[in-house]
């Protein structure tokens, strides 16, 4: 009876609903059967050829340019070109006005005819006080005095000629300087190209000035890679067939690079073309950015497309070294840890770790020097998963080797010679 009203008070009541409720959930649990399975993507080892590269973005650059930059004023005249124009070197762009030029080209002639004047009338003194002295040297009553004035005489037209040859020659130099000035009044394309800026118009007067760069006699002409130019600069043309590639490469890169090697480019606003060029240089210098080090590099063109302009971005694609008939295998494939390259290697269907040493290698393969051999398969995806009979209870999971510890280039062309991986 105690037993029986001990039972009937509520929260005895509770907690034996509570107790039998967790052990039925367990004995439930317990009773049903867990299975995991674990499956493996494979890829077999090939023997082919592997392309690795590198790639790098940058821009088309001119790498002659010419700023038409007068250096003489005057007023702008029959200007003859605009921007798009394409002109020859020699060809006219536009005149100067300017009067002065004029009047000091014949002061300049005016003082170089004095000049030779002068010159001459000292030629003819010396002749006549020659002639005086033979004279003197034959007659006998010519006295010492005489004698020795004349010779003189002749040793000072001698000193005036010398001086007579110096001014003629120094008024020829003005002269001809004055002439040339006077020329450069007509402006000319100091070289063949494409005409990407005109900053002035006819009226225009222009101050005197000169701009650096190698003097032409017409203009001044610079040789840059710089498109950029200043909107003080009267005409601007570019050598378009001169364009090359300007690209950026990361240090890593940047070391597996040299002068030679084949590029692929590709345009982002020419979507159908694709140009193919050589390494021309590589910068020395690198530019730290963020943390980042970069390295400049120069890329020619093998054949230059018409479409192409100064300013346009480009991606390069550059083959750093091809190997044919070896041993490769999916990056997915090679693992590392603190002192080795490793891969699972699959006997009797089972994994088991394989040291390997790796060679080159691009975003999709990497060589394997050592360790393994053709037709050898290696793991490239592991896949495990967890299931319950029941059907309320399951649960999976997957996990994928990537490459460790090795950095392909920025790109790679499919390996020949196996089969698809």
């Amino acid at each position: 009876m105690k037993i029986l009203k001990f039972l009937k008070r509520p929260w005895v009541i509770v907690s034996l609903v509570i107790a039998l409720a967790v052990g039925g959930y367990f004995i439930y649990h317990s009773a049903q059967s867990k299975k995991t399975t674990t499956t493996y993507k494979t890829a077999t080892v090939v023997k082919g050829t592997l392309t690795a590269t590198v790639s790098g973005t940058g821009n088309l650059i001119v790498d002659s340019s010419a700023n038409v930059n007068p250096s003489i004023s005057g007023d702008v005249k029959n200007l003859a070109v605009k921007v798009g124009d394409t002109v020859k070197a020699g060809q006219v762009l536009f005149k100067i006005s300017n009067d002065d030029l004029d009047l000091a080209v014949s002061k300049a002639y005016a003082s170089l005819l004095q000049a030779r004047q002068s010159l001459t009338d000292s030629q003819n003194k010396l002749t006549s006080d020659q002639a005086t002295q033979t004279t003197l040297s034959s007659d006998a009553m010519a006295t010492d005095a005489q004698k020795t004035d004349i010779a003189q005489k002749i040793i000072s037209d001698a000193t005036a000629i010398t001086v007579a040859e110096v001014n003629v020659q120094s008024a020829e130099s003005a002269y001809s300087t004055a002439k040339k000035t006077a020329a450069k009044r007509t402006v000319t394309a100091p070289i063949s190209g494409a005409v990407t800026a005109v900053n002035i118009k006819d009226g225009d007067t222009l101050g005197s000035s000169s701009s650096s760069g190698s003097n032409t006699g017409t203009s001044s002409t610079t040789s840059s890679s710089s498109t950029s130019s200043s909107s003080s600069v009267p005409i601007v043309i570019n050598d378009l067939s001169s364009i090359k590639v300007s690209i950026s490469l990361n240090e890593v890169d940047a070391a597996t690079v040299k002068v030679g090697q084949s590029v692929s480019m590709t345009f982002d606003a020419i979507d159908d073309l694709t140009s193919t060029g050589k390494i021309l240089s590589i910068g020395t210098s690198g530019t730290e950015t963020s943390g980042v080090v970069t390295y400049p590099a120069v890329i020619s063109f093998d054949s230059l497309d018409a479409r192409l302009k100064p300013a346009m971005s480009v991606s390069a694609v550059i083959t750093t070294d091809v190997k044919q008939d070896i041993v490769y295998v999916p990056n997915s494939a090679v693992k590392s840890n603190d002192t080795s390259n490793y891969v699972l290697l699959m006997k009797d269907d089972k994994p088991s770790n394989q040291t390997v040493t790796v060679g080159i290698a691009n975003d999709s393969y990497t060589e394997i020097t050592s360790g393994l051999s053709e037709g050898d398969t290696v793991v490239t995806q592991t896949i495990t998963a967890s299931t319950r009979t029941s059907s309320t209870t399951s649960k999976s999971s997957s996990s994928g080797s990537g490459l460790g510890g090795l950095t392909g280039g920025g790109g790679g062309t499919p390996p020949t010679g196996g089969p698809g991986m």
